[in-house]
């Protein structure tokens, strides 16, 4: 609403007040009643705006709001409860409907929300998939899940559509693995409580992994040895990227195609987000080398030197 608009509002309530306080004949506890809403109305709108100017953060905004309208909504019903009570049992059910009606998807996500947090069903930086959407978790709150896509886009998903819907994850806990003690170190340890107590927390402590499971078709008429150290040329170049080798799978074969599975795996998700793209254009590109290079050679090594002297020549 513009601000013209909300001066005219002002002006038509502060109005209203002085024929309360002056004309009306209602009782005292009926005039303070409107006096305060009208008030509070007013206040209202400025104390948002004051609370935005001070802090950017969403969720102060939304609290001071909130606080507010609640406060605006008890004097309401204290109004109308001094002016009328067989009123106020008449309208409140109404109101109830109403704002269980407006409220029901904010209601839905919230509840949502604390089951998210609380069932840890995935967590900040996991990489997973819901409602076909991929992508890395950067944010969970009560109202919706943020998920940051492959291509860098942000997602905000309301917690209602996400949780109870199938979601697959990709980041999962492994186990550390610990090479156990010989004899002799063994009994070289006063205490042996001590190593258990060792074993133990070694045993507890979880490293998360991320494995990215990514199918692909290829043509059939690729040579299946080949194909094995064709895929594991690029494996190795991307080992140290993503801390582990790749690996595959053959899936089906069908209609003259072969169906892979591409398994990229790290203990960073956000390395498999930076760095799929690159890897999957290698990986075409090592397949299919007479496909994509063809042709190439009629075109001059250096097409702009080229250009740049064609344009010379002609003037």
């Amino acid at each position: 609403m513009k601000k013209k608009y909300y001066l005219f509002i002002y002006l038509i309530l502060t109005l209203f007040a002085l024929l309360v306080i002056y004309l009306s004949t209602w009782t005292q506890v009926v005039k303070n009643l409107i006096l305060i809403n009208i008030i509070v109305y007013i206040v209202r709108k400025p104390l948002i705006s004051i609370t935005a100017f001070i802090t950017k953060k969403r969720s102060y905004r939304t609290i001071v709001a909130m606080s507010v309208n609640v406060i605006w909504s008890i004097f309401l019903f204290l109004f109308l409860i001094e002016f009328d009570p067989t009123l106020f049992f008449a309208i409140v059910p109404f109101l109830v409907i109403a704002v269980s009606l407006n409220f029901k998807n904010i209601i839905s996500n919230m509840v949502s929300g604390a089951l998210l947090l609380s069932s840890n069903q995935f967590e900040i930086g996991d990489l997973i998939e819901t409602n076909e959407i991929q992508g890395i978790v950067k944010e969970i709150n009560l109202s919706y899940t943020k998920i940051r896509e492959f291509d860098g886009v942000e997602v905000v998903i309301p917690n209602s559509n996400v949780y109870g819907f199938t979601t697959v994850k990709f980041t999962h806990d492994k186990f550390k693995i610990f090479e156990p003690l010989t004899r002799e170190e063994f009994r070289k340890k006063r205490d042996y409580k001590e190593y258990l107590k060792l074993i133990n927390k070694i045993l507890t402590a979880k490293i998360k992994t991320t494995t990215y499971v990514k199918k692909l078709e290829i043509l059939g008429s690729i040579d299946p040895n080949l194909l094995d150290e064709m895929l594991k040329s690029v494996f190795i170049v991307y080992e140290p990227i993503f801390g582990i080798m790749p690996g595959y799978a053959i899936d089906t074969t069908r209609f003259g195609r072969v169906r892979i599975l591409l398994y990229v795996k790290s203990n960073n998700p956000t390395l498999i987000l930076n760095y799929l793209d690159s890897f999957l254009r290698d990986i075409l590109f090592t397949l299919y080398p007479d496909r994509i290079y063809r042709d190439w050679e009629k075109y001059p090594e250096n097409s702009t030197e080229t250009k740049l002297e064609d344009e010379g020549d002609e003037k």
